[in-house]
């Protein structure tokens, strides 16, 4: 089995966190604003096509994202996290999970 994956999100004050399971390709989010959480679980649930960089900063394609699919296409949904529901993901912040 591997490791969850989990990375804090807030909105304002409000501390959460996102948690992906690698084995069964399940999204937890947890955070008390119940209109964000929601934002947020649809946001993970739905495909999208993003620009991903390739060679260096100026060499992108339009890649198809699942985010449940894997790590990585959850790690690059979450880069476009905060222009779509307004929840930031603070990379640097340790989960804390009680």
């Amino acid at each position: 089995m591997e490791e969850l994956f989990r990375v804090t999100i807030h909105f304002n004050k409000d501390y959460g966190y996102i948690e992906y399971n690698p084995t069964t390709k399940a999204i937890k989010v947890v955070l008390d604003n119940p209109v964000k959480r929601e934002l947020v679980e649809k946001y993970l649930a739905t495909k999208h096509f993003i620009n991903r960089s390739q060679q260096g900063l100026r060499d992108f394609i339009k890649v198809e994202v699942v985010p449940t699919e894997s790590l990585d296409m959850l790690k690059l949904a979450l880069t476009r996290l905060w222009e779509q529901t307004g929840v930031l993901v603070d990379w640097s912040h340790p989960v804390t999970v009680k």
